[in-house]
C-alpha cells in the first residue's frame, strides 16, 4: 500500500511526460535516480521512490540522518546512503550505509539529460531533440564559477525556459525548440556527438590524491554490502590504491 514518488528539481523542464519511462525503470527497481551524462555520479534532480518497505526503510534513514548532519549537501548524503560516495567526517561518527533498495538509473543520454555548464566530458546528452524527456539545465544557484564554466560566464536559463513570451508550455503539441529557435540552439549546444567511452569517476580530486581513510571507507562498504552488491555500484567502489 502506499504511493510512489516522483521528485523533481526546480531548475529543469518537461518536454515529455516522464511517467511513462520512470515506471518502466522502476518494474526492477524501488529507487529510480538520474545520472550525469559521462560520470558515474548520481544527480538527484530526477528521483523516483516506489512505495515499497526496503524504500521506505531507506529514506526513514536518510531524513534521520540529513537531521543529525545538516553540514552535508543533500545530493552527496543521498549517494552516501546508496554507498557512492564518502561522507563528512566518517572517521567519527561511521558508516551509515546499510540495506540499500534495488535501484537503476534512468537513460542519461537522450532521455533525462542535462545541460553542458562545466565539462563537456561530464555533462550534456546524445541523441535526437524528439527523445529528450526531461532537460536539467543545472542552474542551483543562480551563478557559475566563470574560471571553470564552459562558456565563462552565467547563462539565465529560467528566463529561456520559464520568462519567455515567445513560448506556450501548455501547448504539447508544438515542441518548445519549434516555438522559439533560441531552446533549439541552446539544446544542440550542449548535445555531444555521441555516448562517452568511459565513464568519468565520481571525485573532485584524482584517486592517487585521496587520503588512506578512504581506501578503508572504500572496503568496508564493499563488505557491508556484500556480494549481491548492485554491479556498477561494485566496480564505482573498486579501485587500486
Amino acid at each position: 500500500s502506499g504511493f510512489g514518488a516522483l521528485y523533481l528539481d526546480f531548475d529543469l523542464v518537461l518536454l515529455q511526460d516522464p511517467r511513462p519511462a520512470v515506471l518502466r525503470a522502476a518494474q526492477e527497481a524501488e529507487l529510480v535516480l538520474s545520472k550525469d551524462f559521462g560520470s558515474e555520479c548520481i544527480n538527484i534532480g530526477v528521483t523516483y521512490l516506489k512505495s515499497h518497505p526496503d524504500s521506505a526503510d531507506w529514506m526513514q534513514r536518510l531524513l534521520i540522518w540529513m537531521w543529525h548532519h545538516p553540514y552535508e549537501f543533500c545530493q552527496k548524503a543521498f549517494a552516501g546512503l546508496m554507498g557512492f560516495e564518502d561522507l563528512s567526517r566518517y572517521e567519527v561518527f561511521g558508516s551509515p550505509v546499510g540495506r540499500v533498495p534495488r535501484w537503476t538509473f534512468l537513460d542519461p543520454l537522450n532521455q533525462f539529460v542535462t545541460s553542458t555548464v562545466y565539462s563537456r566530458e561530464a555533462q550534456g546528452w546524445t541523441g535526437d531533440m524528439e527523445g529528450i524527456v526531461i532537460y536539467h539545465f543545472l542552474d542551483g544557484i543562480g551563478g557559475v564559477d566563470e574560471n571553470q564554466a564552459v562558456q565563462g560566464k552565467y547563462v539565465n536559463l529560467y528566463d529561456l525556459f520559464y520568462d519567455n513570451p515567445a513560448l506556450n508550455l501548455s501547448d504539447t503539441s508544438r515542441p518548445l525548440w519549434v516555438q522559439d529557435p533560441l531552446i533549439q540552439q541552446h539544446l544542440l549546444w550542449s548535445r555531444q556527438p555521441g555516448p562517452p567511452t568511459e565513464e568519468l569517476v565520481c571525485a573532485f580530486v584524482e584517486q592517487a590524491a585521496w587520503p588512506g581513510w578512504k581506501w578503508k571507507q572504500r572496503q568496508e562498504v564493499l563488505r557491508s554490502l556484500g556480494p549481491a552488491a548492485e554491479p556498477s555500484l561494485r566496480r564505482l567502489l573498486t579501485f587500486s590504491k
